[in-house]
């Protein structure tokens, strides 16, 4: 479950933060006029990149999510006689990803995208048997860097002059990170080095939304992913020599996202925003069927962002989602600067 995740805050941003697609009839000077905060939707139709336009933008995210669970090693005689060891486990779970994105207008309604993330992952676990012979926790660490999936799109406006405007957008995730299935594991079945990317490329259709109310924005957005199911390779431990290899053949399960929120601007050059996001993720099949282990995920989150225009070229963007469900992440920070290359 890899790009994690917080679409509204992000698509919120990625919008407003674009460069603002002229109308037709307007001058070149007007055509080159990019979006720097939330008064720009509100003053011109266009929210993608204008036609002959290059956007880069450089991003830096962090995520921290953390987990604290109860097992017991053992069996029950009664509901409340235990008979085994009773383990306590705390998981501290931290990503960092530097992502370098472009956009190219095509025209003044069609923009391309294409994302190249950089992921550094460490995850600190430690344990602790509470009815063993020893109280003291035992701590390991790993992780893991590389080169992240690289992503494209392509965004489409399809009306420019009535509001609601509406976005149609197709992206595609590769999977040129380290799988899951490819790194390596110890004989606990433990990733000794933690992976970078899904393992399986991915098809995402979405909608978006932007009704501009003086002096703010609404936008809506709704997208589905599909993770397209291939077959791995999977290690198991044997008892005797060398492990075993079997095929599974693994269909990961698909994501529906719903989002919702508000852009306001205070003037024209800061706006900030606040936003809800939804996920479920499906469960996941493996050679057909769903293993005893899998479950339905609800991802639910509430972001907030500022986006400054420092000029006419570059922007400033910070944003901050807390999860709001026990499977959302706690907490991701990100900083944007778009630069926009005439």
């Amino acid at each position: 479950m890899r790009k994690f995740n917080t679409h509204s805050l992000l698509a919120l941003i990625a919008i407003f933060s674009t460069t603002v697609a002229a109308e037709e009839s307007t001058t070149t000077q007007q055509k080159s006029r990019q979006v720097q905060t939330v008064t720009d939707i509100l003053e011109r139709p266009g929210v993608l990149t204008p036609k002959g336009s290059f956007v880069l933008d450089s991003s830096l995210t962090y995520t921290q999510n953390s987990s604290n669970t109860v097992s017991v090693v053992g069996y029950t005689v009664l509901p409340s006689l235990i008979v085994g060891l009773i383990r306590a486990s705390d998981i501290d779970r931290t990503t960092m990803t530097f992502g370098l994105t472009g956009r190219y207008g095509i025209t003044n309604r069609l923009e391309v995208e294409a994302r190249i993330p950089w992921v550094y992952r460490n995850d600190s676990i430690s344990e602790r048997d509470i009815n063993g012979p020893s109280n003291s926790p035992t701590t390991k660490t790993v992780e893991g860097n590389d080169l992240g999936d690289i992503e494209a799109a392509f965004k489409y406006q399809f009306n420019m002059l009535e509001a609601p405007y509406w976005i149609g957008s197709l992206r595609f995730k590769s999977t040129t990170g380290s799988s899951p299935y490819d790194v390596p594991i110890d004989s606990t079945n433990d990733f000794k080095e933690l992976p970078t990317g899904s393992g399986f490329p991915s098809i995402e259709p979405g909608v978006t939304m932007i009704m501009p109310l003086d002096p703010a924005v609404l936008f809506l957005n709704a997208s589905y992913i599909w993770n397209i199911k291939d077959d791995v390779s999977i290690q198991i431990p044997a008892t005797d020599e060398a492990p075993s290899t079997q095929i599974n053949t693994i269909d990961l399960g698909d994501t529906i996202s719903l989002g919702a929120g508000m852009g306001f601007a205070v003037n024209p050059k800061f706006s900030f925003s606040i936003g809800l996001n939804h996920k479920t993720i499906l469960k996941s099949k493996v050679n057909g069927g769903y293993p005893d282990d899998a479950k339905l995920l609800q991802l639910d989150t509430i972001s907030f962002g500022a986006n400054y225009a420092v000029n006419r070229e570059t922007t400033i963007n910070v944003g901050a989602a807390a999860g709001l469900t026990a499977d959302a992440p706690d907490f991701q920070l990100t900083v944007r600067i778009p630069y926009t290359l005439k």
